[in-house]
């Protein structure tokens, strides 16, 4: 090590140029580093959808979801195997075990045992696989909304959406609130009778002539040397209105018809709703971005801003308004702003503070470290395929304030050499080498603290081991530059002088020397004396600092709390609301109005945007306890910045739980926060198993009265959520015999 100092200490030219060439190549990699907001992961879960209309969760668990579970439970290395089972949905959740397969290979083995299922009852469409991962991220919400047309506001999402679709780096559009348009054919009953038909002739009418029919091929006609073969295809598939009405369900002896149009209304409409989503309190169609896996998430949305500026015009014709919800770049610029100020305001205090002690010419060498450890960090990133994300910010706005520490230890050891009198080049070799050891001795066990985050195991260590990475290298970035190219840099700029007679002769010189002299003839003896009595006294410092160590210990295994990620910071959270079963969707909307009303009074200066979604309470698309019915609801409440409002979320949530208490009509009104970080799941978070729901739902009501009860324990829910009401038609065997007819008739 010593010969390698000495190396690079008398090779300036190789020092500058490597210098010159990590600054250089850094400020590249700046530039070309891509930006997102989190690192992508494989989250380790595999889930089965399977949607089956109008079934009772009852019949969907009984038909789909218990005999696929069976099936599955072949795949190897599933650490658990839970599912939903809805109205007309069943959704089952695979968590993989990473130490036995990969999630790639368990998603293809679901397949397979999915693709194997053939007892899907009849309606039911196929089971869809998809592997759940952050390569796709959403990355913005655009909603459009306003009071109009829910025609005109559908035409402009669509629209939309497909000029949105044509911008680089975005993956797709994933629409909310889109219905598709529905030809409806509203037949007479009177008229039924008097034609002597039923809806079953209209429904088989229609779809025997909905068809295009391939009929073969026309060969050549061989003494026709021009002659080419041709295919032969029967056109029947409707293409606007007129051609429905068209359709012939049946004609007499003489050919007169009895067509569609006689006997039905044909009109377009919108199908019916199950969701509902509104903005703002308007009616609202929502489109989520996704980037690409590559893609910069920053410039991804740069590009859709201007494309939004140059529909503004046509949106404010239609009287639609538009909303950017949930703008993750946003918080990915804050994290950058941050980084560059603190690495501005560090570089300004270091220099500030060395040139109180140190010459202001030692000063700036010393901080050179910071930048140099900070770009070179971002060449590695680059090389090694590790994006700039809000996880590797956080490291680097860790570790920017110990960027410099090694430097300032070296510099001031070579300094002191040199105003010993010893040659600038051989004071800067024998400094470094004095002192190398118990310098990269200190900064390795900063690196040894945060080393272990980089080996958690779970879906939490996937995403934590990216903030240890831009400790750990920038950390090592700076020994290195503190070992092999500072030497250089002092034994070329430093001389034996501290301050130059021109310098003294200066305001600031004089400040300077003041100060220095200050540090060394007032601070420095103090601190000498202070020690000496430290050391004569070791024992009893020792006992307090023991003393203090234990204090510590025990304060903050009884009085400390104990999160994960702290609540501070919350900027969204979730009133979820719940009422009887059946109920409609209009009337799950204005029950709801109180809600929004309370919730629209908020100053703007702490809410940016709120979204309800009516027939659904769902965090995200992959939550796994996900309701869907009319009888639920929530709101999503954005806020502005904390440090642009005069509340936390926390304060806002207890006055927003005053104000909307439990509005009549609603049975259940819940507030959940989005805390920060990654996926953590529920703070407190219990499953119960048994042979039937008779035996399971008693032992859930006692265990939400024991948790209800705890300290700090608020807004206790549960998974079960009761079916509609339904009529059941028990059938007459014989009868049905007697006149012809089955069940399905």
């Amino acid at each position: 090590m010593n010969r390698l100092i000495e190396f690079f200490a008398r090779q300036g030219l190789f020092a500058d140029l490597i210098t010159l060439a990590t600054i250089g190549v850094g400020v590249l990699a700046g530039s070309m580093i891509q930006r997102e907001i989190f690192p992508n992961v494989q989250i380790g879960i595999v889930t089965v959808t399977t949607i089956y209309p109008g079934a009772s969760p009852a019949e969907t668990e009984k038909l789909i979801t218990n005999p696929l579970e069976l099936d599955l439970k072949e795949v190897d290395g599933i650490k658990k195997l839970s599912s939903v089972s809805s109205e007309g949905r069943s959704y089952i959740v695979l968590q993989i075990d990473p130490d036995q397969t990969t999630q790639s290979e368990a998603k293809d083995e679901t397949k397979d045992v999915v693709d194997r299922f053939t007892d899907l009852p009849a309606g039911a469409e196929d089971p869809v696989v998809m592997e759940i991962e952050t390569k796709q991220q959403p990355i913005v919400e655009v909603h459009l909304f306003g009071d109009v047309d829910p025609m005109k506001l559908r035409e402009e999402a669509r629209e939309l959406e497909k000029k949105i679709e044509t911008i680089s780096g975005i993956a797709k559009v994933v629409d909310r609130g889109i219905r598709d348009l529905e030809i409806r054919v509203e037949a007479d009953p009177i008229v039924l009778e008097r034609f002597a038909l039923s809806l079953d002739d209209i429904v088989n009418a229609l779809k025997a002539q909905n068809n295009n029919v391939p009929g073969g091929v026309i060969e050549t006609i061989a003494s026709d040397p021009n002659s080419t073969e041709r295919l032969v295809r029967t056109v029947g598939e409707f293409t606007d209105l007129e051609s429905v009405k068209a359709t012939v369900i049946r004609a007499n002896d003489l050919a007169q018809p009895v067509r569609v149009g006689d006997i039905a209304k044909v009109y377009y409409e919108l199908e019916k709703e199950t969701q509902r989503n509104r903005t703002d309190g308007k009616p609202s169609i929502q489109l989520t971005i996704l980037k690409k896996e590559a893609a910069d998430a920053i410039d991804v949305i740069d590009v859709l801003y201007e494309k939004m500026e140059q529909w503004d015009d046509r949106l404010e014709a239609a009287g639609i308004e538009h909303a950017y919800v949930n703008d993750f770049s946003f918080f990915i610029r804050r994290r950058l702003s941050i980084l560059v100020n603190n690495l501005g305001i560090g570089l300004i205090l270091v220099l500030l503070v060395l040139s109180l002690i140190l010459p202001f010419r030692v000063a700036l060498i010393a901080s050179i470290g910071i930048p140099f450890a900070f770009l070179g960090a971002l060449v590695y990133f680059l090389v090694d395929g590790v994006s700039i994300n809000l996880l590797t910010l956080m490291g680097f706005i860790i570790v920017i304030g110990m960027l410099v520490d090694d430097a300032i230890v070296v510099t001031d050891n070579c300094v002191r050499h040199i105003e010993e009198g010893c040659d600038p080049q051989e004071a800067a070799i024998k400094g470094t080498q004095q002192i190398w050891a118990p310098v990269a001795a200190s900064v390795s066990t900063t690196i040894t603290a945060f080393l272990p985050l980089m080996f958690m195991s779970g879906l939490m260590g996937k995403f934590v081991k990216f903030l240890p990475l831009g400790v750990i290298v920038g950390l090592v970035i700076s020994l290195i530059e503190c070992f092999f190219i500072l030497p250089h840099h002092i034994s070329r700029w430093i001389r034996h002088d501290k301050r130059s007679q021109k310098t003294q002769k200066t305001k600031l010189g004089r400040f300077l020397a003041r100060t220095e002299h200050f540090w060394d003839h007032v601070v420095t003896p103090n601190y000498v004396e202070t020690l000496r009595k430290v050391v004569r006294k070791r024992y009893w410092i020792v006992s307090g600092m023991a003393g203090l160590f234990f204090l510590s210990i025990a304060v903050a295994v009884l009085f400390m709390n104990k999160t994960l990620f702290p609540s501070d910071g919350i900027e969204a959270f979730f009133i979820r609301a719940e009422t009887r079963v059946g109920v409609s969707i209009d009337r799950m909307t204005n029950l709801m109005k109180p809600i929004e009303k309370a919730v629209s009074q908020l100053p703007k200066k702490e809410l940016k945007n709120f979204v309800t979604n009516i027939g659904i309470q769902q965090q995200d698309p992959n939550d796994p306890n996900t309701k869907r019915g009319s009888n639920f609801a929530q709101v999503a409440l954005y806020l502005t910045p904390e440090p642009d409002r005069d509340r936390t979320a926390l304060e806002i949530i207890e006055d927003l739980r005053k104000k909307v208490g439990l509005p009549e009509g609603l049975e259940r009104v819940t507030f959940d926060r989005v805390n920060p970080g990654p996926p953590q799941g529920k703070p407190i978070s219990i499953g119960v198993r048994g042979t039937d729901y008779d035996t399971i739902l008693p032992a859930v009501r006692a265990l939400q009265e024991i948790v209800t009860q705890q300290k700090g324990a608020s807004d206790v829910t549960n998974s079960y959520v009761e079916g509609k009401e339904e009529f059941e038609i028990s059938l007459d065997r014989a009868e049905m015999a007697a006149a012809g007819l089955n069940v399905a008739m």
